[in-house]
């Protein structure tokens, strides 16, 4: 069983600034290219990450406001228990957070579409 959870973003996300934070915090087998981005971390966290124009409705819930074309879906699987020491839902936090410091793009980063986890819009990063 795993955990499926979801960042939907406006077109300033770019994959390269997604392939410079899964570089800048060691994601293993990092493979990217012109539409998407995958990584793992050793803790059980996966990203895959794609940038599409086709479906650009936001599928969260609760979008604290926010209205934007989505150009990029990154979803986040937690796998299995994490290994001793390490913490699969530390790693996304800090993920969301370089993400955050590297782009002015506005985000909601929710668990199954349903629950909102982060957003960050034109104030900032904001946890719930």
């Amino acid at each position: 069983m795993g955990l499926d959870i979801h960042l939907e973003a406006d077109e300033r996300l770019s994959l390269t600034v997604l392939t410079s934070v899964a570089r800048s915090l060691d994601g293993q087998d990092l493979v990217c290219d012109d539409s998407s981005v995958f990584t793992y971390f050793p803790s059980g966290l996966s990203v895959s990450a794609k940038r599409s124009f086709d479906e650009q409705a936001i599928y969260a819930e609760d979008t604290q406001g926010l209205s934007f074309p989505v150009v990029v879906r990154c979803d986040f699987r937690i796998k299995g228990p994490a290994p001793e020491d390490s913490s699969p839902l530390d790693d996304l936090k800090v993920f969301v957070e370089a993400i955050a410091a590297e782009s002015d793009a506005h985000f909601l980063v929710s668990f199954q579409y349903e629950s909102l986890m982060y957003w960050r819009d034109r104030t900032g990063l904001h946890s719930c």
